[in-house]
């Protein structure tokens, strides 16, 4: 099975030299070449005239056969490594609606979260957040700080909500003083307005994608980048219910602006495909799927080009090309209750 080595050889990672590339293809497709020849001086088998029927039955059974191993090498082949043969097969979608098209079937395929009574929604993302300090001249210093989030929303109205934060890791000038602040919980607590937990909420919405986009215009106009805003909001939140988010993103699909990513990363590090719009200030934003099953991993926004950035504490610094924020969703899951609250939570009431 020389041929099998041949193939290996120019699909090895690491990638091998040009030249033992170049080597490898044209003995490759010299073999090939020999191989096809000698087929076509090999003398063909008369078949008999007297078996009309038993030919078109052996036709018949050879593509079929033949079809079934186009198939079964397809499948086996299949893959997002671009060093294999099945990159080949397996391409990413060919544009943004493309992509959508496939995240709204994989979506559908899904359950929605439907707590019973007394459970909670419990969900857990990771963000990429910023953080300024002031260095000895007074200058803005950025560092990128990893924070775990996680929620839990009761199902039942009335009932207190739980949000926990920490953030694990951080790059960039900060001391560890400055961002480790360990586990920091804030109960929200029923007030004059009870609050809907967001699965109750978007239980509302429609999930016919022309019902949703009608619905979404209505409150932010015709404005491509204005529906997108709201889009991106919606998605966040319709991960608790997937039947919602493949009417969202049939209706991103028919936005003009869109376009695909091809490289994406989520903020847990994994790799995907991202549908993007830039938002004409020097950022693009993105909605990023897994490469394979096109399920949704999260957003992030990336900056296009150095940027003035206003601080809430006055003044401003420049943020540099390429700097990136975003958000990952790891989990969504029931929950029976509360885990332990820390004593020194903070409290406040349930938004409205």
């Amino acid at each position: 099975m020389d041929e099998l080595k041949l193939i290996e050889a120019v699909f090895a990672e690491p990638e091998p030299t040009p030249e033992a590339a170049a080597k490898g293809r044209d003995r490759l497709l010299r073999l090939a070449g020999e191989a096809q020849a000698a087929r076509l001086d090999r003398p063909r088998r008369r078949w008999p005239a007297a078996l009309p029927i038993r030919r078109v039955a052996l036709v018949g059974a050879l593509a079929v056969t033949l079809s079934a191993g186009i198939i079964v090498t397809q499948v086996s082949l299949g893959g997002s490594d671009p060093h294999t043969p099945g990159y080949l097969i397996a391409a990413p979608p060919a544009d943004a609606k493309a992509l959508l098209t496939l995240a709204a079937r994989a979506a559908a395929d899904r359950s929605d979260t439907v707590p019973a009574r007394g459970e909670y929604v419990h969900t857990r993302t990771l963000a990429q957040h910023s953080l300024h300090t002031k260095d000895k001249s007074g200058g803005t210093l950025s560092t990128k700080v990893l924070v775990s989030q996680e929620r839990w929303e009761a199902a039942d109205v009335g009932k207190p909500w739980l949000s926990r934060s920490q953030n694990l890791s951080a790059t960039g000038p900060a001391p560890r003083r400055y961002w480790d602040r360990g586990v920091e919980d804030i109960v929200y607590e029923p007030g004059d307005c009870p609050g809907q937990p967001a699965y109750a909420r978007l239980g509302a919405w429609p999930t016919d994608p022309a019902e949703v986009r009608a619905k979404i215009v209505a409150e932010t106009g015709e404005e491509p980048l204005r529906i997108w805003g709201s889009l991106q909001s919606l998605v966040r939140e319709s991960v608790v219910r997937p039947s919602l988010g493949a009417a969202l993103y049939q209706v991103a699909a028919g936005l003009d602006g869109i376009v695909l990513v091809g490289d994406a990363v989520d903020a847990a590090g994994r790799p995907g495909l991202a549908v993007a719009m830039d938002e004409g200030d020097g950022t693009r934003s993105e909605l990023i799927f897994d490469r394979k099953t096109y399920r949704y991993l999260g957003q992030r926004t990336v900056n296009l080009r150095d940027r003035k950035v206003k601080l809430p504490s006055g003044g401003e610094y420049t943020e540099k090309k390429d700097a990136v924020t975003g958000t990952a969703v790891l989990a969504v899951e029931l929950a029976p209750g509360l885990p332990e609250v820390s004593p020194e939570a903070s409290r406040m009431k349930i938004p409205c």
